[in-house]
């Protein structure tokens, strides 16, 4: 990706974060389904996508958006899963920065993260927690 990842310690609250789309092609559900060890054929045969995929790829976005120090920690994830992905959706993900407070040598961050499909219907709402550690 060619933008430029944002530094943690920049980012206010209220912050959002570029959109990003992605397609959830056959292809891509095949390799994801492969890494996490599925082997039921049930996703396939009904062309949908596994919910924790759409927020694997957002997350993967997001990642692709900010910068995390060695020594954070992803401390909770909240996710509700509001439509099922068909295969060959295109997604598009939102993230906005909700909470960055510092509390003497860690910082608290709370992302909120929303989906939609292509028609525009929302498929996730969740947030995601780091506690991140000082920045020399």
């Amino acid at each position: 990706m060619s933008e430029r990842k944002t530094d943690y310690g920049q980012l206010e609250i209220g912050y959002d974060f570029p959109p990003a789309s992605y397609q959830l092609d056959s292809s891509t559900v095949a390799n994801y389904l492969r890494a996490v060890g599925e082997t039921s054929n049930l996703y396939q045969d009904l062309e949908i996508v596994p919910p924790i995929a759409v927020a694997a790829l957002a997350m993967a976005a997001l990642s692709e958006r900010m910068t995390l120090p060695a020594g954070a920690i992803h401390v909770s994830q909240e996710l509700e899963f509001l439509s099922i992905v068909k295969t060959n959706d295109t997604i598009t993900s939102y993230a906005k920065v909700t909470r960055n407070q510092k509390r003497g040598k860690l910082h608290f961050l709370t992302i909120g993260l929303n989906a939609c499909n292509n028609k525009q219907e929302a498929v996730l709402a969740g947030e995601t927690s780091f506690i991140l550690p000082e920045q020399d």
